[in-house]
């Protein structure tokens, strides 16, 4: 083998492994933000009584008179 064949095939390992390397940090990224949103929507589905009005009580007045993030539904109409 010559000094250039060497040296090629040093340089299209050292390109081959970026390419690995950059395929791992890119499925690592993708699993981060995967378990991200996971943590998210698992937090964020459920409800509790508090959020819950009565039913004499419109639900745009009790969302007016106690605004918070318990009132989430009713804010998004999830409670049709």
């Amino acid at each position: 083998m010559s000094n250039e064949d060497t040296m090629m095939l040093l340089v299209w390992s050292y390109l081959e492994q970026n390419e690995k390397l950059r395929e791992a940090r890119r499925d690592v990224h993708q699993a981060l933000v995967e378990e991200a949103w996971r943590i998210t929507m698992r937090t964020r589905h459920y409800m509790t009584s508090q959020c819950l009005d009565t039913p004499c009580e419109a639900a745009w007045m009790a969302l007016y008179t106690n605004g918070h993030d318990r009132n989430f539904p009713n804010a998004t109409s999830l409670t049709r």
